[in-house]
This record gives structure tokens, sequence and C-alpha cells, in this order.
């Protein structure tokens, strides 16, 4: 029952954790990942064999090679940052994927 309660909070979430990474820390990204890079949210899914939330995003580039240095910890920390900053309390796993933009 627990779990019902929280699945159609989470896949709301998908579209303000987008807009604050692509927003707010627009300047981490920029200098991370290169001028105009994304980070897309493809979705929040709750996982019940690990009982934590999975965020699935996709980092589209516009500098490749300013990239070999940042991905993945750096995107790892920007999804980290913006998880607490949404003030959810619950554990992520966090899978991603990069393309050029």
């Amino acid at each position: 029952m627990k779990l019902q309660v929280f699945i159609p909070i989470f896949n709301n979430m998908k579209k303000p954790l987008q807009s604050y990474m692509n927003n707010l820390l627009k300047d981490e990204i920029e200098l991370l990942f290169g001028e105009g890079s994304q980070v897309v949210v493809n979705f929040i899914k709750y996982s019940t064999n690990n009982k934590c939330f999975t965020i699935d995003c996709k980092l589209l580039t516009t500098n490749p090679e300013l990239c070999v240095d940042s991905y993945p910890v750096g995107l790892d920390h920007l999804v980290l940052e913006s998880w607490k900053y949404m003030g959810i309390k619950k554990n992520i796993n966090i899978t991603h994927s990069i393309d050029v933009k």
C-alpha cells in the first residue's frame, strides 16, 4: 500500500528534477560538459529488488573531449545534488548514458 502512494509522486518528479539540473545547475553542467550541454531525465522508477529509486538520465554534451575527465562522476554528483535539493530522503540508483547534442 505504501508503495502505491509514492509511485505517482515520483513519476511527477521527473520534470522538476530535470528543470532544476538544467536551469539552476546550468553553470556547473557547462563547466563539466561544455557550453549548451543538458541533462535529460528519462524516468524515475522504484526498484523493489534494491528498495530504492532508479533515476535514468542522458547527458547531451556539446564537447565530448571535455567529458573524458568529468563523466560519469560529475553527472552522478549533479543528480545526487538535485535529488537532495528536491527534499527527497529516499536512496537512489543512477543509470546514465551520454550522447552528442
